[in-house]
């Protein structure tokens, strides 16, 4: 697993350093803080120091029991590419910190492309606007267009319920894996929600077959599970609720049905409607 973090100097980014230390450690991933600057002369002060006070805290939670990632000093940031800053840890999983002058959007998304990253975590304003760095609306721009799944954080709270919207046919492991990762980490129960229609889903299983199987397959990871079934016309309006009682986790791979349905345009609408965290798979 690789994860990459996108962080600025605003409380919104420290305050989701547990829930991405958790995240790394539970994964043993391969873990990439990247901050985000205007000045392309050099490292801005303000970020390094930003970025090493998130490291600090980071490796606080995640070392506590065993040394996962060895620490990165301030020092051993060197340029890697015009305005790209760049340093790297190799303990038990590789730990590296980034700077990238320019445009936000364009800095977070080339970063995911260049390590190839599974997921990419951010956190916002809460609220309606999904505000980052001042910059209006940047989480859901990232969530429409990366190709990796993103975690959107609004904010920092226990959420009761995981409902997690899935193709009963496609879905990859990974994406099971983070759901399962995500019920863990804020000791939820995990609504799974299938899609239903008057004649069902041509040219696919039978969802209540292929929900079972996914009902077993957290049952037997001891994670609290039940099923409700949705018709397809109600899909989007039944997603924004499901926003207002904990987190929703929506599948939209390139082989998921759902991405039929949501536009890459409508999971940006739908991040920033949401009125808690929401998790982009794909």
């Amino acid at each position: 697993m690789r994860i990459l973090t996108a962080m600025d100097s605003h409380s919104y980014s420290r305050d989701i350093i547990p829930d991405v230390a958790r995240l790394a450690a539970n994964t043993w991933a391969d873990l990439t803080l990247l901050g985000v600057q205007q000045d392309k002369n050099g490292p801005d002060r303000k970020m390094v120091e930003a970025m090493m006070s998130y490291q600090d805290e980071l490796l606080a939670h995640v070392n506590r029991e065993e040394t996962l990632y060895e620490p990165i000093s301030s020092a051993d940031l060197k340029e890697t590419g015009k305005g790209t800053w760049q340093a790297s840890s190799r303990g038990r999983k590789k730990l590296t910190i980034c700077l990238r002058a320019g445009d936000a959007l364009k800095s977070i998304l080339a970063q995911a492309e260049d390590e190839e990253s599974d997921l990419l975590i951010l956190g916002c304003t809460r609220g309606f606007d999904c505000e980052w760095e001042n910059e209006l609306g940047l989480p859901q721009k990232v969530a429409k267009e990366a190709n990796c799944s993103v975690l959107v954080i609004k904010e920092q709270k226990k959420a009761s319920q995981i409902s997690s919207f899935l193709d009963q046919t496609n879905v990859s492991q990974q994406s099971l894996e983070l759901i399962n990762q995500l019920v863990t980490l804020h000791d939820a129960g995990l609504k799974i929600v299938g899609l239903k229609g008057q004649k069902g889903l041509i040219g696919k299983e039978d969802v209540e077959k292929k929900m079972m199987e996914l009902l077993k397959y957290y049952n037997e990871r001891k994670i609290s599970a039940w099923i409700k079934m949705v018709d397809m016309e109600n899909l989007e309006d039944y997603v924004v609720t499901a926003t207002r009682e904990g987190i929703v986790a929506l599948w939209v791979g390139k082989k998921s049905l759902l991405s039929k349905i949501f536009s890459r345009d409508l999971v940006g609408k739908l991040v920033s409607r949401s009125q808690s965290s929401i998790l982009i798979l794909r």
